[in-house]
């Protein structure tokens, strides 16, 4: 029993101290009628495009708690990869965030941090504070539409060996998300963002997400990902385009 209590916490510490630029926040958060804790268990295997190809196991905890009209997030990730036959902990974040459903009214009024790292794109930190407008544009029974315009203040840090970038600015992010369920048992869902510094056009950020989930059973559901992240400035030995095909199962509780 000791033993099994120390794996766990460790795990969720792990998890803690380590998710994407502003990440697929919308994919990890559910307005639903029952009230208290829901959470969900997600494990998976990546194959990931970047300067070099890589296999990736990836693990995902989150929490959520619904009270009324306010919905409190907390999500964390970690990945473990194989790169030219060298094993490590390269990715992974954590984000909390909180939604207000505003009654009666088309806008939920968000705000969430972020923290995340990833050693294969030389990223060292990057920490996210944000909040800003959702607009609920279509939310039907099998199909919703979301636009969101976040104001965020980012702080990162690129680093090699050569070359270091540090950014600390205020700056927009925009998102369209749309869900669409396909039949009981299956969903289809798809979220871009786009995240530019208006103060240097050379610097943006554009990171799409298309999701395709089957559930199995009630609590035990299959998904697959496909995944672009395209940065425009990154270290120059660091591809700008990152794509991942994601297979996971994830456990709901």
């Amino acid at each position: 029993m000791h033993k099994g209590f120390f794996t766990l916490i460790l795990f969720l510490l792990v998890s803690f101290s380590s998710i994407a630029q502003i990440v697929s926040i919308d994919k990890r958060r559910t307005k639903n009628p029952n009230k208290g804790f829901q959470g969900d268990v997600n494990l998976g295997l990546n194959f990931v495009h970047t300067t070099t190809d890589m296999i990736q196991i990836m693990s995902r905890f989150k929490l959520q708690y619904n009270d009324n009209d306010n919905t409190y997030l907390f999500s964390s990730e970690v990945g473990y990869s194989k790169v030219d036959n060298e094993s490590n902990v390269n990715n992974g974040g954590m984000m909390f965030k909180y939604n207000y459903w505003v009654p009666d009214k088309i806008i939920i009024a968000e705000a969430f941090y972020q923290y995340h790292y990833n050693r294969v794109k030389q990223l060292k930190h990057r920490h996210i504070l944000g909040g800003g407008p959702r607009f609920n544009i279509a939310d039907k029974e099998k199909f919703s539409l979301f636009l969101v315009a976040y104001t965020i203040y980012l702080n990162e840090l690129f680093e090699t060996s050569t070359y270091e970038r540090r950014k600390s600015l205020v700056k927009f992010s925009s998102m369209l998300s749309t869900d669409w369920q396909i039949s009981p048992n299956a969903s289809l869902a798809h979220s871009t963002y786009y995240e530019p510094d208006y103060s240097d056009p050379a610097d943006f950020r554009i990171w799409s997400e298309t999701r395709l989930g089957i559930k199995i059973t009630k609590k035990f559901s299959f998904a697959l990902y496909l995944r672009f992240d395209y940065d425009n400035l990154v270290p120059p030995d660091v591809d700008p385009l990152f794509y991942t095909i994601n297979n996971s199962f994830s456990l709901k509780f």
